[in-house]
């Protein structure tokens, strides 16, 4: 599993890798912390034969520089990018940010846990669903986009 977690917070971004490995899932977490260096990595990984696109983004809302949401529209209107699963993982549960989400075609909606037990649900469920039970999209996984 090849994840790109854009998160901000150093603690939230520990978190989920130590819940992929508490759990046993051998997650390859590449952490950017904010949305313009995700942004510059992932065009920069377009162009070099050397690195491995992500199998999916996890992507906070809340980052500095260009939030979340901006983010997400460039990722869904860039014609290689737009296949890479986006998932967010914010601690905002309001529902603008929900319904703005979906309406600029993220792939899922996680609320941030409270608890490193459900961090550690949360991490399972992108595993199961992410990488056993979808079929992703030619040239992710293993290839470049």
């Amino acid at each position: 599993m090849n994840i790109l977690h854009v998160e901000d917070n150093l603690a939230d971004s520990d978190l989920l890798k130590e819940a992929f490995d508490a759990i046993g899932i051998a997650a390859t977490l590449r952490v950017t912390h904010d949305a313009r260096q995700a942004l510059d990595s992932l065009e920069n990984i377009l162009i070099s034969a050397d690195e491995q696109c992500p199998d999916i983004i996890v992507l906070d809302l809340n980052l500095p520089k260009m939030d979340g949401r901006e983010l997400l529209r460039h990722l869904k209107d860039h014609p290689q990018l737009r296949r890479i699963p986006v998932l967010i993982l914010s601690t905002s549960n309001l529902e603008q940010d929900i319904s703005y989400c979906y309406d600029n075609h993220c792939n899922s909606y996680i609320v941030k846990p409270i608890r490193f037990e459900d961090y550690k649900r949360v991490a399972k469920n992108i595993s199961d669903y992410w990488f056993s039970t979808v079929v992703l999209p030619p040239g992710s996984q293993t290839k470049r986009l």
